[in-house]
């Protein structure tokens, strides 16, 4: 495809084929790649709502990695975006994500300190 518009879509797109079970058994650093030039190319046609599902598709790939710090940062950033665009369901969906997230990286914080303590 030439145009960016269209390569935004079909990138975009890659995820949702099939569902969660084929998200999750795709290669995860390909689909990450894949992801980034996606956000790249709605941020190039300033297409804010790509940009926030890109945003929360990297933080589900990146806490799926256990990256707990940096899906957090994802998660935000498109409960931001959602927010600026007034879309209610991206914004409630991320800041549950974001939520979750941050939780999961205090729960390993916790439990690190816990294990050092016994040592």
């Amino acid at each position: 495809m030439s145009s960016v518009a269209g390569q935004s879509v079909a990138i975009g797109n890659l995820g949702k084929v099939g569902g969660n079970k084929v998200y999750a058994q795709m290669n995860q650093d390909k689909l990450q790649m894949f992801v980034e030039r996606y956000l790249e190319l709605s941020n190039e046609l300033k297409y804010r709502k790509g940009e926030s599902g890109a945003y929360m598709q990297l933080g589900e790939l990146l806490t799926q990695k256990g990256d707990f710090d940096s899906s957090t940062k994802h998660f935000y950033r498109a409960m931001k975006i959602a927010e600026e665009t007034e879309d209610a369901d991206m914004k409630e969906q991320a800041k549950v994500n974001f939520g979750m997230a941050n939780a999961s990286m205090k729960w390993n914080q916790h439990v690190t300190n816990i294990l050092q303590g016994i040592q």
